[in-house]
């Protein structure tokens, strides 16, 4: 069984972790509000995700912007690990700082959104150089393909 799910790598898990907050902070967030209500994940989810998505638009056009400005071409970047796991670790924060700042956990999905939003654009500025980095991870792992 094992080798008919493939493992996930570090951007899919990423991915995952991003959709889960998103979705955690709008159950969480209607919950509050409503009493116990599931129909508000999949917004939390999709705010979210948009959220980690122009984030990594706007690190990259930064990052373009820089590039051009100091005679560089610009990066277009391959793998988008980096905007993806900033996203992530971007959401998880602006959550729990949504969590600590507000006395009733209201707004978690603003917190989740601007956490993604700020996580990717800081993200994607070293986005170039997070895949080699995993990829030099992966050699050294004891074990692994």
């Amino acid at each position: 069984m094992r080798e008919l799910i493939p493992t996930l790598d570090t951007k899919e898990k990423s991915f995952h972790g991003l959709l889960a907050v998103g979705a955690l902070a709008g159950v969480i967030e209607g919950s509050i509000r409503y009493g116990l209500t599931l129909h508000t994940a999949f917004p939390g989810m999709l705010l979210t995700l948009l959220g980690a998505f122009f984030g990594g638009f706007t690190g990259f056009f930064l990052k373009d912007c820089l590039r051009t400005w100091r005679g560089l071409k610009p990066y277009r970047g391959i793998n988008n690990d980096g905007w993806v796991m900033g996203g992530f670790l971007g959401a998880l924060a602006g959550t729990l700082l949504q969590v600590a700042a507000s006395p009733d956990g209201a707004n978690l999905v603003i917190g989740s959104i601007l956490g993604a939003y700020a996580g990717a654009a800081c993200g994607a500025i070293p986005d170039e150089v997070v895949t080699p980095i995993l990829l030099r991870m992966l050699e050294k792992t004891p074990g692994k393909p």
